[in-house]
């Protein structure tokens, strides 16, 4: 039997030990080839929508990039969780360069594997989220066999492994035979923090947070970079020393650590803290830019599709009649046409040379009625308009209008209102009221009465020709397949980089596995009851799971105030949702885990 059969066997014999890894890189494989099944769709690379094919390319450039760091690090902390067992193969007489040619060949059967059957497992992954955008986010990507995606994921991460392969050779354990015999049984000794750095942490997250929450408007994005950088720097202190501090302070109260049985669960916590502290910071930072990433762009899109639903009208024409009659006989005509039953509504607006727009009383109330809106009762003076929602831009109120023949007309009170445009000073005014000889401008608006919203879109379209007639239904569609896409890319990453996050905790978690074994076996045998031992293991990988992504939600909740502030917004709730929706996830991914690693270690620990 040669040295690479020797090697191959023992892997496939070994898989067991080798899964976590294995799964970790089948994963980024899956991942890698679902998005280029999308940058290579043809509803992309036909012509349509050139912006969002650049977008998915660029995305695909990240994932693979972020693919290649999250495979060498599951590889380095497996490397590393096998001190000992390299220490036995040098007694049977491996060297050190025989060794290194192990992990070599083991990585190249690992990721040949992995590449196979996450290629596969993302042909009908890929097709599950072609029809789940087709259903929920109205994308129109129809299914095609994806052979190009397939090429190119094979080529790139062979390539990916042969790098990963040749780098992991310079990562092996540097100890004596004696140390790496003994890796397991070496104690871990004492645990330092640094008093400064923990004073660092609290000091640096709180400056980020403070500058984040008090900049506003156009000033965001020039403090951006530094609020970054301080809080980055910060949270790796937060999981490096801080939390090694109040661990260790917790351990000093005796209410707490004797209390049942979080003797065992505080005993190593603090060098678990200290041994996934880099684990920790990239989880947190990485699931950071999750909830950054889709909660903007999805909060985005909410308001620019929350300002079109403002406008009340299903359809609207405005401008001279000389412009618009012919438009408006042709629409009317369609309307007809297609059976769609209307409520038809016309506005007159007029304005003087100061840029103030007068409407009459009986033209305003007749459009609020058509939307069952309030009316105004004007009782002989003029009612100034303010807009209403948060894209309205509040003017100043004014206390009396000049007329055209030179008369004044007070201003009895203001109202806010979305029945007309409202976000120049605009008044309703009596309708005796002598408006002749200002310039003058006409509204009209159709409310349809038995009309679906695919038929609205449909109808809609005319504005494609006629750019006067605004069409709501059809804008919105416009507006949501124009982001639609682009959303798609954003919440794809994300979900990307969170699941990848959960996917580091589960890796590590099973690393220490080996350590956990037997501090339960021994702890079993003087009488650790099931019960006992289930709410320990499920507190341990609570704290594991949860710790990074309560952190990352707070820096996630900060983050998205501080972006919407650029618009001088407070949180909006879409930002909520998203952080809703991956706290679920988080949950779901943390009752799953557990209770497969309590069986695995319950099982082990019987044995």
């Amino acid at each position: 039997m040669s040295f690479s059969q020797f090697v191959i066997r023992n892997t496939l014999r070994n898989k067991h030990l080798y899964m976590a890894y294995f799964l970790s890189t089948l994963f980024s494989v899956m991942v890698f080839f679902t998005f280029t099944v999308f940058a290579f769709h043809p509803a992309l690379s036909n012509g349509l929508n050139q912006k969002a094919q650049i977008g998915m390319l660029a995305a695909a450039i990240i994932i693979y990039g972020f693919a290649f760091f999250f495979v060498l690090y599951s590889m380095d902390v497996f490397i590393q969780s096998r001190k000992k067992e390299f220490g036995l193969l040098m007694i049977q007489g491996m060297s050190p360069k025989q060794l290194k040619k192990m992990v070599f060949i083991e990585n190249l059967v690992i990721g040949f594997f992995a590449t196979i059957i996450g290629s596969i497992a993302g042909i009908g992954f890929s097709q599950v989220i072609l029809w789940l955008s087709n259903k929920l986010m109205h994308v129109d990507f129809g299914f095609y066999f994806p052979a190009q995606a397939l090429a190119l994921t094979m080529v790139s991460f062979a390539v990916l492994f042969l790098a990963i392969s040749f780098f992991i050779q310079f990562r092996l354990p540097k100890l004596t035979l004696q140390e790496l015999l003994k890796a397991g049984d070496l104690g871990k000794g004492t645990i330092k923090s640094s008093h400064i750095k923990t004073i660092l942490a609290i000091l640096l997250i709180g400056v980020g947070y403070a500058v984040a929450l008090l900049v506003k408007g156009m000033l965001v994005p020039f403090v951006m970079i530094p609020v970054i950088f301080l809080v980055v720097v910060g949270t790796r202190f937060l999981f490096n020393q801080l939390s090694v501090t109040v661990i260790e302070r917790l351990k000093k109260k005796e209410t707490i650590f004797w209390k049942k049985t979080n003797m065992v669960v505080f005993s190593d916590l603090a060098f678990r803290m200290k041994d996934n502290a880099r684990s920790f910071f990239l989880v947190s930072i990485i699931s950071t830019v999750a909830f950054a990433a889709i909660g903007t762009l999805y909060g985005f899109q909410n308001m620019i599709l929350d300002g079109m639903k403002q406008i009340p009208y299903e359809f609207q024409i405005s401008g001279k009649a000389e412009d618009t009659d012919s438009i408006k006989q042709n629409f009317t005509q369609l309307l007809a046409d297609k059976g769609i039953q209307v409520d038809e509504g016309q506005l007159t607006t007029y304005t003087n040379a100061d840029q103030i727009s007068f409407i009459k009383e009986s033209e305003y109330n007749h459009l609020a009625e058509l939307i069952k809106k309030p009316t105004i009762q004007t009782q002989g003076k003029a009612v100034q308009l303010l807009p209403t929602g948060v894209m309205g831009v509040k003017e100043g109120t004014i206390n009396e209008v000049k007329l055209p023949d030179e008369e004044t007309l007070s201003v009895a009170k203001t109202e806010k209102t979305n029945v007309v445009s409202a976000y120049g000073t605009t008044v309703v005014v009596p309708d005796a009221t002598n408006l002749q000889n200002l310039e003058s401008s006409t509204m009209t608006v159709w409310q349809p009465k038995n009309a679906s919203y695919e038929k609205l879109v449909s109808v809609g379209k005319f504005q494609d020709k006629n750019m006067l007639l605004m069409a709501k239904s059809y804008s919105q569609q416009m507006i949501t397949n124009e982001y639609a896409p682009i959303l798609f890319v954003g919440i794809f990453i994300g979900i990307v980089f969170f699941v990848s996050a959960g996917s580091f905790l589960y890796f590590r978690l099973y690393s220490d596995m080996d350590v956990d074994v037997e501090k339960f076996k021994m702890i079993y045998k003087m009488g650790l009851a099931k019960k006992e031992l289930k709410k320990m293991i499920y507190q341990q990988v609570g704290i594991l799971f949860f710790t990074p992504i309560i952190v990352s939600v707070i820096h996630g909740a900060v983050a998205l105030t501080a972006m919407y502030h650029m618009f001088n917004q407070g949180m909006q709730l879409a930002g909520w949702q998203v952080l809703g929706v991956f706290i679920l996830i988080q949950i779901v991914y943390y009752l799953i885990a557990r209770m497969f690693y309590f069986n695995k270690v319950y099982r082990l620990v019987q044995a």
